[in-house]
């Protein structure tokens, strides 16, 4: 809704539930994020699930004249396509820009973060970032971390498809902080679509 869109990332149109599952998906290089042998499909969801990083699913992973239950072999090989090429964003951009901001919406706690903001020092090759966390808890749980900025809010995903109100109230919401962070679409790292 801020008209930021650019090229996906390998979190985009996931649903990450556990923080910890993330700082470990990172960690590893997306490694098994899209491995086919890990990955179930659940018929009354319509969902995909994650064994090895159970907070890990996928909603918008199969088409609708696709037949799941008895064949998956067309969506694991769209999904290695489509997230292979995520993750090589996901590392361009961590190589080719001047400072990172990752944002996290949902609950965690203290020492998820910890973990991640310790696994993303290892990865971001010495350039600032920041870890910005949007989370209905109270701030103190997360005094003193560095480079995270905590702010107390609930963006509901599954509200926003319900209440386009709700939707743009959060935009709203999201659009304030960007700004006073000094991000706006004049400043932002544009990673090509296509690295190959």
């Amino acid at each position: 809704k801020m008209e930021y869109d650019g090229p996906a990332f390998p979190f985009d149109l996931t649903r990450t539930t556990n923080l910890g599952d993330i700082a470990d998906i990172i960690a590893t290089g997306f490694e098994d994020m899209w491995n086919p042998a890990l990955l179930d499909y659940n018929a009354i969801e319509k969902r995909i699930y994650h064994r090895k990083w159970s907070g890990l699913s996928f909603a918008h992973e199969v088409e609708d004249t696709e037949d799941p239950v008895n064949d998956m072999s067309p969506v694991y090989g769209r999904m290695y396509v489509r997230y292979k090429a995520r993750s090589d964003r996901f590392w361009y951009t961590i190589e080719h820009c001047d400072r990172l901001l990752f944002l996290r919406t949902g609950g965690t706690n203290r020492d998820s973060v910890l973990d991640l903001v310790d696994k993303l020092e290892a990865k971001c090759h010495g350039k600032p970032f920041n870890v910005l966390l949007a989370s209905p808890q109270p701030s103190e749980e997360f005094t003193d971390i560095p480079h995270v900025l905590h702010y107390n809010l609930f963006f509901d995903p599954d509200r926003m498809y319900a209440d386009v109100g709700h939707w743009l109230d959060c935009t709203k919401a999201m659009q304030t902080i960007l700004e006073s962070l000094g991000v706006s679409s004049k400043n932002l790292f544009w990673c090509p679509p296509n690295l190959g």
